[in-house]
């Protein structure tokens, strides 16, 4: 069996440290997003009872105690002072429950009823150890006592499977709680403790199935063609049908330094010249396992103010210690230090091991691996300073998606996060087509993946409604007859040739259905668009041009 702790963000005892002049002041957790400002993301049993909850604004949450007569506490989340405080709370289940837990690991977008991107759960393995606390309620017992120890208080929950287990330890209703009978247990969870995505609650939302009883009464076939093998495979996962990989914590693989300055300062070359000696530290643990950094965070403990913390990401492995120090040292130029500086900690958050390269036979080959060698790391040093400079959301990646719409056929993703990144698919290489005339009645045959004109080169960012001039009234009802005229930017442009029509439409579950009618034009100024008509309205809309 496998058993689930959830580590509370902010935990109850530690309420009364906090404020001794308010013993009931509730505490509240925010970050700041880009879109949407200060963003609670965790809040004490106190600040709920109130009506706080993730996702709101903290103006709103602080409104929301302030009503009820309390003055809450308020700080900035801290994701560096968090993973270091789950790694020691890993550490010490180790010692005092089982020597196999595992840090949660997260996927690469938020799921449904998640805020941060941010690991907030172990597990353990409890395989081989029940028989030392005589039962399974004495393992919540001694999980509990370790926990509060470190002054903290944590949801558990016993289940034979990992992602049951983290169920349970996130939706039901009794904390703690046992169980080992498996799907009764789940029935009346909510589906957001399958760990699905936003997109397939809304979904579900729409068709009225809220728990996780409801979904199991569906037929399986019918969820993956409708709503994608993601559901599938979290309905496998919490059934026990499929197990969820854990990686097993490590303490003695985490890279981290510390520096104590002698004296408070905010002097910038200083703090500069105990950083380049903190990542030379850094990468000489890396060197002797034979890996590299992929993302590296450094904290900075104030006087008189909450500790500061910049996190950097490379876009492969390095080992390259000036090249830290220099990305590191753009980092903390962005930073505004209200206070002296007293100490400087640089922890590697994620690494990995580094790319070899095969031994040359000959003396050409060895240029040309050389070369590519060279390449790589030019790339790389390239996008870590871009990103550095711009911030990590501005150089992007592109990755296909199974959207069938145009504009929503991709995805972006930051280059320098690997919690983020995935192998694109590559097309095939293209083969020649044949081109159609307006007045040929042959066989349409839709445009293949290796056709090198199926999509064109410049994709409008919203379609640009154009304005048919019909031959006839009721417009072309055959797909071969003559397309009508179009005026677009005050001139009118006459269809000359046309490929298509290749019909797009989403499915019902993906919300209101869209059906449009593609085609390849060459107007008779030499113009080749790609346009679309709505099935629905008749409109026809301007969405790319190849030339």
């Amino acid at each position: 069996m496998q058993s689930e702790w959830r580590r509370d963000a902010t935990p109850e005892p530690l309420l009364s440290d906090a404020s001794q002049d308010n013993q009931t002041a509730p505490l509240i957790l925010w970050k700041n997003d880009h879109r949407r400002g200060r963003l609670v993301v965790g809040c004490c049993a106190a600040a709920r009872r109130l009506g706080v909850r993730t996702g709101i604004a903290i103006a709103q949450a602080t409104e929301l105690a302030g009503s009820a007569g309390v003055t809450p506490i308020t700080a900035e989340h801290d994701p560096i002072a968090d993973s270091i405080a789950l790694g020691r709370v890993a550490d010490a289940l180790q010692h005092q429950i089982s020597p196999l837990v595992a840090i949660e690991t997260l996927g690469k977008r938020l799921w449904a009823g998640q805020v941060l991107l941010e690991p907030d759960t172990l597990f353990c393995d409890l395989s081989g150890v029940t028989h030392l606390f005589e039962h399974e309620a004495g393992i919540l017992d001694a999980t509990s006592r370790c926990l509060a120890e470190l002054g903290l208080v944590g949801k558990l929950a016993i289940a034979d499977h990992a992602a049951a287990a983290w169920a349970l330890a996130h939706y039901a209703v009794h904390d703690p709680m046992v169980s080992t009978r498996g799907v009764d247990d789940l029935q009346h969870l909510s589906v957001n403790a399958l760990r699905i995505e936003s997109e397939i609650k809304h979904t579900l939302d729409r068709l009225g199935i809220e728990t996780i009883g409801a979904l199991l009464r569906l037929p399986r076939g019918g969820l993956a063609q409708r709503l994608g093998d993601g559901i599938v495979k979290r309905i496998a996962e919490v059934l026990g049908e499929v197990e969820v990989p854990l990686e097993i914590h490590h303490a003695e693989q985490q890279h981290h330094s510390s520096h104590e300055l002698e004296y408070p300062t905010d002097d910038l070359e200083i703090v500069m010249d105990r950083v380049g000696r903190l990542a030379e530290s850094v990468v000489a643990s890396l060197v002797a396992c034979q890996r590299g950094a992929l993302r590296v965070a450094c904290r900075l403990e104030l006087v008189d103010a909450a500790p500061l913390s910049t996190v950097i990401g490379m876009f492969a492995p390095t080992q390259d210690q000036k090249h830290l120090h220099c990305l590191l040292n753009s980092s903390l130029e962005s930073l505004r230090v209200a206070s002296p500086i007293t100490k400087l900690t640089l922890s590697v958050l994620q690494s990995g091991p580094l790319r070899t390269q095969q031994n040359a036979l000959f003396a050409d080959d060895a240029v040309a691996f050389a070369d590519d060698a060279v390449s790589d790391r030019s790339l790389a040093r390239l996008v870590d300073t871009l990103s550095g400079r711009l911030g990590r959301d501005a150089v992007l990646g592109v990755r296909l998606s199974e959207n069938p719409l145009p504009e929503k056929a991709f995805r972006t993703y930051s280059l320098t996060d690997h919690r983020t990144r995935k192998t694109l698919r590559r097309l095939p290489s293209k083969q020649p087509t044949r081109r159609k005339t307006a007045g040929e009645r042959s066989t349409f045959h839709a445009p293949r993946r290796d056709d090198a004109r199926r999509r064109p080169m410049q994709l409008l960012r919203k379609p640009v409604r154009l304005t048919a001039i019909e031959n006839s009234p009721a417009g072309p009802a055959d797909p071969f007859q003559s397309l009508p005229a179009f005026r677009f930017e005050a001139a009118l442009h006459r269809v000359a040739f046309f490929w298509g029509p290749e019909r797009i439409e989403t499915g019902w579950w993906d919300g209101p259905t869209i059906r449009r009618d593609y085609y390849r034009i060459e107007t008779d100024a030499g113009r080749v668009w790609w346009v679309f008509q709505e099935l629905k309205t008749g409109e026809w809309f301007l969405h790319g041009r190849f030339v």
